[in-house]
């Protein structure tokens, strides 16, 4: 049974995350990183452990089991599966500054020819792309691949994490708490995961950073004006700007 899930957001240093943890001694990251056993196609709640055993053959007994599947917050339905999986289980949760976040799945989309739309066409046609995908969990659905700007509504996610956790199983963080205080971030981390939080982890530099700052400037502004809203909804959660 896997004990903590970093569950998002995508392209928010989730990676980064999983890679410092994978490094505490009392930790055991899943490998690959991203085992997406509940958001697979078919999913089963019977067969889930059998499922993730090939994920942890390097764990040792005893370590804390984490998986990073930065999709989970997407879905209702799978933060609801995870928690009728384990009660007991933590979530982490990475926000990047949505506009950004946005852009930079656009450029993945991109380098992996997974998108042929410039930005602004992509995120005008959105809405109806999504609406026409009628299965959204398929490998390579278009909501998988294409849900640039609504991945970045991240109120209403959060508004579905504490629907389905307590909040003293939920940890918010912001992209750039973990780039630029990365100690202490480490050590609120270790703490909420209930391991020695003295543990020291290199700080290196496994996202990049600046990607996005100056290109798509239409599309920015664009992006900025569909999220004027959700800005003012999430600083009850932290401030990304």
């Amino acid at each position: 049974m896997i004990d903590f899930c970093i569950v998002g957001a995508q392209k928010s240093g989730t990676t980064a995350l999983a890679h410092f943890l994978d490094q505490h001694p009392a930790i055991a990251m899943s490998r690959p990183k991203e085992a997406h056993v509940f958001d697979a196609p078919g999913y089963d709640h019977s067969t889930i452990d059998t499922k993730y055993t090939p994920f942890f053959e390097q764990a040792a007994e005893g370590q804390l089991k984490g998986d990073a599947t930065p999709i989970y917050l997407f879905w209702q339905d799978v933060l609801e599966s995870l928690a009728a999986y384990n009660k007991k289980l933590k979530v982490i949760v990475l926000l990047r500054d949505p506009v950004d976040r946005a852009i930079s799945h656009y450029k993945m989309a991109k380098e992996r020819g997974d998108e042929y739309w410039p930005l602004w066409r992509a995120l005008l046609a959105e809405s109806g792309r999504l609406k026409a995908d009628t299965e959204p969990k398929a490998l390579e659905s278009t909501t998988r691949l294409h849900s640039y700007r609504h991945r970045g509504y991240y109120s209403h996610q959060l508004l579905n994490v504490y629907k389905s956790f307590p909040e003293e199983q939920v940890l918010i963080l912001p992209m750039n708490r973990l780039m630029h205080e990365h100690q202490q971030t480490m050590q609120q981390v270790f703490s909420f995961l209930g391991v020695d939080s003295d543990v020291q982890v290199a700080h290196e530099v496994v996202f990049s950073s600046g990607e996005t700052t100056s290109r798509y400037p239409f599309s920015r502004l664009l992006l900025k004006l569909c999220f004027l809203l959700e800005y003012r909804r999430l600083r009850q959660y932290l401030d990304l700007r």
